[in-house]
């Protein structure tokens, strides 16, 4: 009987401190998504610059990726000759 008691209670206190971490968890996703939603409306003018930056990157890479694409075609259909 005294088993079955001591499982039971740490049964009953891992479920409680792992719902515990759960919504710990879950409080901090949803404060870190707020945080990212509400940074644009706090700082818009550095939101601004920052997106553009990111955009700048990224155009960069594809078009430096389709240059290296087309490059590589060009060399492979001129061994073919």
């Amino acid at each position: 009987m005294n088993k079955i008691a001591s499982i039971l209670l740490a049964t009953v206190i891992a479920v409680v401190i792992l719902g515990g971490f759960i919504a710990v968890l879950g409080g901090s996703i949803l404060g870190g998504l707020l945080f990212l939603v509400g940074i644009p409306f706090a700082f818009p003018m550095s939101t601004s610059i920052v997106v553009l930056f990111f955009a700048v990157i990224i155009v960069r890479t594809v078009i430096e990726k389709r240059r290296q694409k087309r490059e590589m075609q060009k060399y492979l259909t001129s061994r073919d000759d």
